[in-house]
Parts: C-alpha cells; sequence; structure tokens
C-alpha cells in the first residue's frame, strides 16, 4: 500500500483519544519523511510521518518470493557503458557470475527488473556451453529464471547476460542526478541499491543474507571521474571520448552494498590515514559549488570518525579506501556503502558561516551512522530484512553514544533520550505496531521496515541492554559478535550468543538467566510496558503492564523481562541507587523500603529503560514538589522524561490533570534545552494547543498559562546569541521565541515583528535557525499588507521545505482579514497539493485560525465540493477537525485550572 499521510489527532494514537482500538487489524508501522533519516527526528514536526500498513500475509509462499538454495553466487565481473555526461541516459553492461551449484537443478534463479536482455549463456567449469531451453521473467517476482536442457550437476558454472538499461530519475537503482554550472546543467549517475534495487541496475542475487565478490568496470566520457567501493586498477582510453575505468575486486558482500558513481566536474579532496591499526585512502567528493571549509570540516570529520569507531569495536576497517561522495539527490540521509559512503550533500557538508548547529549535529551524527555501519551492516550482514534492526538499531544507537566522543560539546547522549527512544515509545503503543524482528516478503514490505521500529526502537533497546548489562560488558559482547561474525550474515540469535558470552564472563546476570530469555521479549514482541510504582506501609511495589488504552476493546497480557532501575533520594541528601529484574510472567514485585520522610524516589533514571514509569499520587507530589524547589536535584533527561511520561499517562486517563498541571509549574523554573524540547514536542504541550484551538477560551487561558511558564527562559535565550551559548542553546532559542510569541506575549511579538521587517528589507539578516521563529512571531501581529507581501514573495521560492515553512509562518498570523484571503488562495493555488499544508496550518496555529477555517467553510461549501471536496487530502482535513471538536471536553478539567492560574500562584 502506497504511504498515506494522516492528521496529528490519527497518527498520534497513542497520546490522544483513549478510544478502543481496533483488533485484528493490519499490521502497522510509522517511518520518517525521505531527508530525515538516519535517526534525528524533529519533535516539531511528527505530523510529516507516514503511516504505513503492511501486506496481508499472502497466498503465495514465502520461498516464491525469496530465491531457492540450489545456486548461489561466488563472484561478479560487471562492465557498464554510459553517456550520462552527454545527457544519453541509457547505458550498456554485462554481467558474468560465478555460480556454484549447491545441488542438482534444471534451472538458475535470480533477480531482474528494468533491464532488458540481450544475451544469456550458462557454461560449465570447461567452459563448455550448456543449452538453455528458456529464459523466464517475472515482473511480480522480480525475478530472472534460465532453465536448462541437461540437469546442472554440483559444482561451478559462468552465467553471462548481456543487458540494455536506461538511468532512473527517482533516487533509487542506477540513477541520475543533476546541478546547474552557470547556465549549464551537468548530469551525473550514482547508486541507491538498498534494500531491493541492485536487480534494476543489473542481474543479480539480490538478497542480503547472499555475498560474493564483485570486480567492475564502467566505460564512460574522458571528462568524467568514476568511483566505486575498491580503488581503481586502471584507466584505459577507448576512443570516442570514452574510458574504462577498472577498479580492484571487493571483498564478499551482498548486492545492496554494491555502489558505482559516475561524476561530472567534481571537487574533491583527499586524506590518508596510516596504521596501525590501519591504512585508508579517504577522498571526500561533491559538486562543485561545495566550499573549502566544508570539505575539509568533511574529510577532517570523517578521519575522526573512523578512528573512534575502530576503537570502539577494536576492530579495524579493512578496505584500502574509504570515500565519501556528496551529491544534490538522495531518497535518504545516506547510504553506508563498503568504501563509497553517499550523501544526501547537507548531511556531509557543513560550513559554520552559513550553516546551523542543527546541520553540524546532522553531519556528524550521519557520518558516525555510516561509519558504524561499515562494521555492523557491512562486516557483518542482518540474514534477512526481517532484522534489518541488527544494523539501522545500532547505527542509530552509536550515533548518538559515538557521536559525543567525537563532538563532547554536542549533548548527543541526552538527546538520543529526546529525538530517538520517546519518539518510539509514542508510536509503539498500537496493538496493531510490528515488534523490531518482522517477516516480510515483498518489495513493498522490505521498503516499510526502514521505520522507527527499526531504527529508533531498535537502538533504544539495544541502548537498554548497554546500561543494563553494564558499558563494559555490553561492549565486550558487541566486540566479540563483530570478531566472530565478520564477513558472514547474522541473526538475532548470534547477537545473544556473544552478549551471553560476555555476561558469563562477567558475572552481570544472576546463574538463572541468559542473554537470550530477557532480550527475546523485546525483539520478537511488539510495544513496551508501563511500571506503575507505589509506596504503602514501608512497601515499594512494582507492577507492569502493556501500554495501551484503558478502555481499549483489546486487551493484552503481554509482560517483558524489565531491567529496573532506581534512585532513592533521602531528606538528607543521599542517593541510594537500587536495580534489579522484573521478570516476564510477573505483574508485581514488591520490595522493602524504610521512610522516605521528605526523600523521593525516581525510576528509570536517565531513562535507560524502554518502558513508561507511573507513580501514585504521594509519589508524584513529593517529585514535584522537589522538581518545583530545585530541578537540578533531577538530571535534564530525567526531567524530560518525567514530562514525556506524564503527557502520555495524562493523555491516556492513567494521571490527573492536576498531576500534569502541577508538574508543568516546575517549569516556570527550567532553562535547560533537553526538558524543554520534550515539553514544546508536538506530541505532548503541541497536542494541547492543537486540541484546544477549537475553543477560544480554552485556547486564550492555555496561551496565557504558557506565557507564564516560558517567561523565564524567555528572558534567559532572548533573541540574539551570545558566545557562552552552548550548542543547543540555537534550538532552544528558536522553539522559545515560536513559544512565546504565538502564546502572547507582548515582548516577544513586538521585537519578532520589528526583526521580521529589517529581515525582508535587508537591513539585518536573521540567522536561519531563527528564520521561521521570528517569521511566526512578528506574523502575529503583522498588518495584512505585510503578510500579503511575504506571500507574494514565495512565489519565486521553489524547494517545498522553505515554501512550507512560509506557509507556516504565515498561519500563526491573527489578522481576520489576511487569514480569509490566505485560505482563499488554495482555489488558485498553482502548487500541486500545497491547499492543503495551507488549510492544515491555519486550523491548527491557534483559535483565530480555526475560526477562520470554519469561515472558509461557510463560504465557500459549493467550490469546496466542485473542486477539493472528494479529494482524500481534504477528507482527513474534515475527519481531523471533527476529532478535535470531539477531543475538546477531555480537557476541561485542565483548562479549568489554566484558567484559575497566575504566574507565581500555580
Amino acid at each position: 500500500m502506497a504511504f498515506i499521510r494522516i492528521g496529528l489527532s490519527v497518527l498520534l494514537m497513542c497520546a490522544l483519544a483513549p478510544g478502543a482500538l481496533r483488533a485484528q487489524q493490519p499490521t502497522v508501522t510509522v517511518s520518517v519523511e525521505r531527508h530525515q533519516q538516519p535517526g534525528h527526528l524533529d519533535r516539531s514536526k511528527l505530523h510529516l510521518l507516514k503511516h504505513q500498513q503492511f501486506s496481508e500475509r499472502s497466498s503465495r509462499v514465502a520461498s516464491q518470493y525469496r530465491l531457492p538454495n540450489d545456486t548461489i553466487p561466488e563472484s561478479y565481473v560487471l562492465e557498464l557503458s554510459s553517456n550520462v555526461h552527454a545527457e544519453d541516459f541509457s547505458y550498456g553492461g554485462s554481467v558474468a557470475i560465478r555460480v556454484r551449484v549447491l545441488q542438482t537443478t534444471r534451472s538458475i534463479v535470480l533477480h531482474s527488473l528494468y533491464s532488458k536482455l540481450v544475451k544469456v549463456e550458462v557454461r560449465n567449469a570447461n567452459q563448455l556451453n550448456i543449452p538453455i531451453s528458456t529464459v523466464e521473467e517475472d515482473p511480480a517476482l522480480e525475478t530472472l529464471t534460465i532453465r536448462t536442457d541437461h540437469e546442472l550437476q554440483r559444482g561451478i558454472y559462468q552465467l553471462t547476460i548481456l543487458f540494455e538499461n536506461t538511468l532512473r530519475d527517482d533516487f533509487g537503482g542506477f540513477y541520475r542526478t543533476s546541478y546547474n554550472s552557470g547556465n549549464e546543467v551537468r548530469y551525473s549517475a550514482v547508486t541507491q541499491f538498498q534494500p531491493v534495487d541492485a536487480r534494476t541496475a543489473f542481474p543479480c542475487y539480490d538478497e542480503p543474507g547472499i555475498r560474493a565478490t564483485f570486480t567492475i568496470s564502467i566505460t564512460s566520457g574522458v571528462g568524467t571521474k568514476v568511483y566505486s567501493n575498491m580503488p581503481i586498477k586502471s584507466t584505459t582510453i577507448t576512443g570516442n571520448g570514452l574510458k574504462q575505468t577498472r577498479f580492484h575486486t571487493t571483498p564478499s558482500m551482498p548486492t545492496y552494498l554494491v555502489a558505482f558513481a559516475i561524476t561530472n566536474n567534481f571537487a574533491s579532496t583527499r586524506l590518508s590515514l596510516r596504521g596501525p591499526p590501519s591504512s585508508i585512502n579517504m577522498e571526500l567528493i561533491a559538486p562543485p559549488t561545495v566550499t573549502d571549509t566544508a570539505q575539509t570540516y568533511g574529510l577532517d570529520l570523517g578521519g575522526e570518525i573512523i578512528r573512534t569507531v575502530e576503537q570502539y569495536f577494536n576492530q579495524s576497517y579493512d578496505l584500502p579506501k574509504l570515500d565519501q561522495l556528496a551529491v544534490p539527490d538522495f531518497y535518504f540521509a545516506a547510504m553506508e556503502n563498503w568504501g563509497l559512503v553517499i550523501y544526501e550533500e547537507r548531511y556531509l557538508l557543513y560550513d559554520e558561516l552559513t550553516s546551523t548547529n542543527r546541520d553540524k549535529e546532522n553531519v556528524i551524527a550521519t557520518v558516525v551512522h555510516e561509519f558504524v555501519h561499515q562494521f555492523l551492516g557491512n562486516l557483518l550482514t542482518p540474514h534477512w530484512w526481517s532484522d534489518l534492526s541488527l544494523s539501522e538499531g545500532f547505527a542509530t544507537f552509536y550515533e548518538y553514544y559515538l557521536s559525543s566522543m567525537v563532538e563532547p560539546s554536542i549533548r548527543f547522549k541526552e538527546k538520543f533520550t529526546v529525538e530517538a527512544l520517546q519518539p518510539a515509545l509514542l508510536f509503539d503503543c498500537d496493538i496493531n505496531v510490528r515488534p523490531i524482528s518482522y517477516n516480510v516478503e515483498t518489495r513493498a514490505d522490505i521498503e516499510r521496515m526502514f521505520d522507527i521500529i527499526s531504527y529508533q526502537k531498535g537502538g533504544s533497546i539495544f541502548r537498554m541492554f548497554h546500561y543494563a548489562l553494564g558499558e563494559l560488558t555490553f561492549v565486550k559482547g558487541i566486540r566479540r559478535y563483530i570478531s566472530v561474525n565478520k564477513g558472514r550474515s547474522v541473526t538475532p540469535d548470534d547477537l545473544f550468543e556473544s552478549l551471553q558470552v560476555a555476561a558469563s564472563e562477567d558475572a552481570v546476570l544472576p546463574l538463572s538467566l541468559d542473554v537470550g530469555t530477557i532480550m527475546r521479549p523485546w525483539i520478537f514482541q511488539s510495544g513496551y510496558p508501563v511500571v506503575t510504582v507505589t509506596l504503602s506501609n514501608g512497601e515499594l511495589t512494582f507492577m507492569q503492564e502493556h501500554f495501551l488504552y484503558r478502555g481499549s476493546v483489546v486487551t493484552s497480557d503481554r509482560t517483558w523481562w524489565i531491567p529496573i532501575t532506581y534512585h532513592v533520594h533521602q531528606s538528607v541528601g543521599t542517593v541510594q541507587s537500587q536495580q534489579f529484574w522484573m521478570p516476564q510472567g510477573t505483574s508485581q514485585v514488591s520490595l522493602e523500603q524504610g521512610d522516605l520522610m521528605d526523600g523521593f524516589i525516581v525510576v528509570n533514571p536517565q531513562q535507560t529503560g524502554y518502558y513508561r514509569v507511573n507513580y501514585d499520587e504521594n509519589l508524584w507530589i513529593r517529585l514535584i514538589a522537589k522538581l518545583s524547589s530545585d530541578p537540578s536535584i533531577i538530571s535534564p533527561i530525567s526531567r524530560g522524561q518525567l514530562l514525556d511520561d506524564c503527557f502520555k499517562l495524562y493523555y491516556s486517563g492513567r494521571v490527573g490533570a492536576n498531576i500534569i498541571y502541577n508538574l508543568l509549574t516546575y517549569a516556570e523554573n527550567e532553562i535547560d534545552a533537553i526538558p524543554w524540547s520534550v515539553a514544546f514536542a508536538n506530541d505532548n504541550l503541541g497536542v494541547l494547543q492543537g486540541a484546544l484551538v477549537v475553543e477560544r477560551m480554552a485556547f486564550e487561558a492555555f496561551s496565557r498559562f504558557v506565557t507564564g511558564l516560558t517567561a523565564n527562559v524567555f528572558n534567559a535565550v532572548g533573541f540574539d546569541a551570545l558566545p557562552s551559548d552552548e550548542h543547543e542553546t540555537q534550538q532552544l532559542r528558536s522553539a522559545v521565541i515560536e513559544w512565546s510569541c504565538r502564546s502572547g506575549s507582548s515582548e516577544c511579538r513586538t521585537e519578532a515583528l520589528a526583526r521580521m521587517l529589517n529581515d525582508l528589507n535587508g537591513l539585518a539578516p536573521l540567522p536561519m535557525y531563527l528564520k521561521y521563529s521570528v517569521y511566526c512571531g512578528g506574523a502575529t501581529i503583522a498588518s495584512p499588507d505585510v503578510l500579503e507581501t511575504l506571500w507574494a514573495s514565495l512565489q519565486s521560492v521553489n524547494d517545498y521545505g522553505q515554501r512550507l515553512n512560509v506557509i507556516e509562518a504565515l498561519a500563526c498570523s491573527e489578522s481576520e482579514q489576511f487569514l480569509d484571503d490566505f485560505l482563499d488562495s488554495v482555489f488558485t493555488n498553482p502548487i500541486a497539493g500545497e491547499w492543503a499544508n495551507i488549510l492544515r496550518a491555519v486550523y491548527q496555529k491557534s483559535a483565530a485560525g480555526y475560526e477562520a477555517y470554519n469561515r472558509w467553510i461557510a463560504r465557500n461549501a459549493l467550490q469546496i465540493v466542485q473542486s477539493i471536496g472528494l479529494d482524500p487530502a481534504f477528507t482527513q482535513i474534515v475527519n481531523d477537525v471533527n476529532q478535535r471538536q470531539s477531543d475538546i471536553r477531555k480537557y476541561d478539567e485542565l483548562v479549568e485550572l489554566f484558567k484559575n492560574s497566575s504566574p507565581g500562584q500555580r
């Protein structure tokens, strides 16, 4: 099924209405928009995620989608010829595959899609031709079956296929990309084969568990430069303005890691690293528009990161080169091709003069992510896409963990909880979401595996066991996992076995437990628990249950082996740390606990465990009292965790309005970026703001509350950067300005408008990271003429992201005249689908926007029916608005608390 865009009220199903979950529904998942991989989610843009549904189990047996195991490839010799430099997008090729027949057969089955076969030939070990009876292509299964007249006995054969093909234009397979050089458009060609697109470039055995060597030769224009996984072996001028570039043979590897690129006038710079532990030649290749600063930063960063990864895994990188290629158009943020990592250029090229702090984070984390894959993913590969998390989950965890070693000034370890763990918890509470390990067969379902479950949940589970087993034990197990399994495909059992060896050596588990037993529920079972903690008569009780909505028609008795850690903060200032394993199949564990006096308890400190925590009312009150008097008594990660858990517990009916209200009031004294990132998230305060727009009095009460809540942090960060700012202050400042201005701070709005006008007039350009927030803040009080000028200027902008940012900023307006005109423009907007972005932005931003939407509906009913009324996107918008209207009463008690609150009296 194609990707489905859905509204916030549907997407955030676990944070919103506690209505009945549907039983017996197809398995679902949620994935990030392209360009947001590998893992850094923007919690203010969760509404842009894609909700996907897996196919119903096919009547075809699985073996029809998987290749038979009677033949395997040992080596490929691949030769291609392309004139992409001359804007000729066709190419020709040949592939000679050394095939080993494992059992007697009359057919060789491999993958092929899009290639036009010119000649197919099979020869035996003596180079004698084997007669072919039929050559059958199955587009549905994407296979090529070559049937022979006689049985092929066990042994070695050579399959040679000549073919013709065309460069794709959709960022998949072997595709074309371009950039402008003055008035000239220059074309290059690059590959993106993961997961199943090598078969679209040349016939091959295109499964991750099948490894072979590749010897690649590419004929291209003499003015081009060609790259592949291995260094160049030779270059030969062939005539007619062409040359042939031959590469050294690769190690044995799966097809999805094969890569090649034909570049046209790209810039490059080189670095040589000398051993120990390994000698590596590195080259950074990018379009000619790249700055020297960005080239130098990316190259030096790559050298530092590969050494960090080698040292951490105690494993040398054994290919002779590790190149990094930046291209203008790429489906993912980057791809870990062995020896030739390819990036969408903004995820590799960082220039401090033009880039933001967030850009720097993304570059560091992306390079770490891809270099971790050189070991976990390339050196050893998941046996099948069902266990993609053995590659992507590890890379997501380590992109934060190892990035913190590369750049300690950025709080990567803390950001993991905000950007990976908490979003995974958000979407993993639907009974129909798939588990980490999930069997898939078809192309569409394989592509759906590149989701929040493989990346963010997988990384969260590996992080949990990293801390539960102990950091030293875990890394010992991972090093063994790599060294024992390198050069082959792996399953979760291989991971369990290596971690078990390390756990046994270090005696970190009770003798009755083993790693496989405690990890399997987290890998093969979807969802997670909420642990509820109560204190009564000196006894501390922990209860686990599957985090689903109360009142749901679905019940679940799932349980997990939970690594429980908790800190007991005594009134005298001492902190006692306790930990134990809560067994699967056990719903309750009670422990003796002395008198807390004025102390309190924090469960799951640093949010290392993948579960939510609820407390009885007395324990919540103790926690909130201490936070209100001194937020620093609990770490920023734990403060963010308390906010995130409490919001979801409130939205699911597990805590009352008084608890979430009182917890929020502590934030009057909060100035740290981590807790505020959690509070401002679309799935936390954003849910309340979006829900309350349908009733002006409720929305205004909420807005006054937020204005008071953010006053101190607004004064702390202001509009201007300071030399003493921490790295995270940029993002915090941007968020605080937007929330303070939208909630009604006159000081914020006045300053934002002045700065917006100065930017529009070219008098004082805004830094890029502040542009949207300042424009949104200024738009709240800007005149219709100013807003119309801004809207008119957008007509010359073609970039989708830039257009969306301006639309979102304009939607912050509270001018009835402008909002009416803005909404009416959807009927004449020439950009396909942009009308829906305008509608959503306007009604979701404020009560004024919601009222404008209702006026628009009333005055344009007939035109709406005639133009967009039957569009599925409009149906989704109508359903989302209706859901907000039906949800408003759930928040009555909390709204009353907002109405009766005032700064300093909370």
